[in-house]
């Protein structure tokens, strides 16, 4: 896992080939942890960067967002990801939580907030229950066996009926909710990359969702429901001014696009854990109580949010290196969460390990503001199908995500075969 006869400088942990070919770069992370936690790469094609790769060192600039600005350079993307004079690095289409810093990003954080705590999402519980229910009903009445690729026809059903549940979008237009969010997070994927040069042409599903979201917000003005988009659609800032239209829309993307995506990746990334691990599914499935420690061990294991990048406000001393006012600082959460400091046995997974202190959710001012959603969502999927799933069988070849910001597979060919199935 070390990668031994490769120069520290040319260790690829960026580029969206690398992790569409071979995954998560753990090999180099595992040696930049060893021998430079905190080193600053130029790889060609990128502005430079300093990677962090140590748990305790992504704790300490993650907890000083006077010092580490998320505004500005928030992804690291390739300079030729950027049509001529747009950059998605530092002028995003979007002004989203993710890329907002205080006070503002808890004014903003406030709006919706409510809808995220363990109570709210605790009253959730009964529906999600319900919807994987229906799933894997419809899954298993099909002889007993079911063979499909488990990414879009399995894992991303029943987070993203949730999150369109919860901001009352149809049912009949999940499919343009899907299209739209593998069109935002493969950006840097051949599969899902929109044809055109300029930033308008590559960029054309924001102006599809925002066409959408301007019909919801008018109808919930006029009629008013008890869903996420009416609260949006009401929403005033704390000195009681409405929402900027183009923040408004910024929020209601975000919540519908990272609200299904990264939970998508992490019962994806989940299902192959236990593919590669299947005495760890057993395990599972003789204690269902382990979910509550299995949820969090498929978080770490696959974080689905690889990286954010921050910038430096002030001269600073990270592990001995002089980071200066200006630089970037990319933030490795999934290197994070091998950390042999941290960790024991980093590399192995188990449903049982505890404690867990992983860094999936982030840490700090931006700590994930739907990892409660998150979790529930992976503990009632995986309790169900510890229930109702004999076996489950590689069916054909795993395809990754060409993306080094969230990662995980984009087809995996599967058979489930259900209780009682012949």
């Amino acid at each position: 896992m070390s990668l031994p006869n490769v120069p520290l400088d040319q260790l690829d942990v960026i580029t969206a080939r690398e992790y569409g070919e071979h995954g998560y770069p753990h090999a180099a992370w595992t040696r930049l942890r060893r021998e430079s936690p905190v080193h600053r790469f130029e790889p060609a094609g990128y502005k430079p960067f300093w990677a962090v790769t140590k748990h305790a060192d992504i704790v300490e600039v993650s907890t000083q967002p006077e010092k580490f600005r998320s505004a500005g350079r928030f992804i690291l993307f390739p300079e030729d990801a950027s049509a001529e004079g747009f950059s998605l690095e530092e002028n995003p289409p979007l002004r989203m939580l993710v890329n907002m810093d205080p006070p503002e990003h808890r004014d903003y954080r406030r709006l919706v907030s409510d809808w995220f705590t363990p109570r709210a999402v605790g009253r959730l519980q009964s529906r999600l229950e319900s919807i994987t229910s229906e799933m894997f009903d419809a899954l298993a009445a099909k002889g007993g066996v079911w063979e499909g690729d488990f990414v879009r026809e399995v894992a991303a059903l029943q987070p993203l009926r949730m999150i369109t549940e919860m901001l009352g979008i149809p049912r009949e237009r999940e499919d343009f909710v899907l299209r739209i969010t593998n069109e935002n997070f493969g950006i840097e994927d051949p599969d899902f990359q929109r044809a055109g040069t300029t930033a308008e042409e590559r960029l054309g599903f924001l102006q599809e969702a925002f066409a959408y979201l301007d019909e919801m917000l008018a109808d919930r003005r006029a009629n008013p429901r008890k869903d996420l988009t009416t609260v949006l659609a009401q929403a005033r800032l704390k000195n009681g001014e409405p929402v900027p239209s183009f923040e408004l829309f910024s929020l209601w993307f975000l919540v519908m696009v990272a609200g299904h995506d990264t939970t998508r990746n992490a019962i994806s990334g989940g299902l192959l854990a236990f593919l590669e691990h299947p005495a760890e599914f057993e395990k599972l499935r003789r204690d269902l109580g382990l979910i509550e420690t299995a949820a969090d061990e498929i978080v770490r294991w696959t974080t689905p949010v690889n990286h954010f990048a921050r910038t430096a406000t002030t001269d600073y001393t990270l592990r001995g290196r002089e980071i200066r006012t200006g630089d970037s600082v990319a933030l490795f959460y999934a290197s994070a969460n091998r950390d042999e400091e941290i960790f024991p046995d980093p590399f192995t997974f188990r449903v049982d390990r505890e404690p867990n202190p992983h860094l999936g959710f982030g840490i700090g001012e931006h700590f994930c503001l739907g990892a409660h959603l998150a979790r529930l969502d992976l503990k009632v999927f995986f309790r169900q199908l510890a229930e109702r799933v004999e076996s489950i069988e590689r069916a054909g070849t795993l395809d990754r995500l060409y993306a080094s910001f969230v990662g995980g597979p984009k087809r995996m060919p599967v058979r489930l075969r259900f209780r009682g199935a012949r």
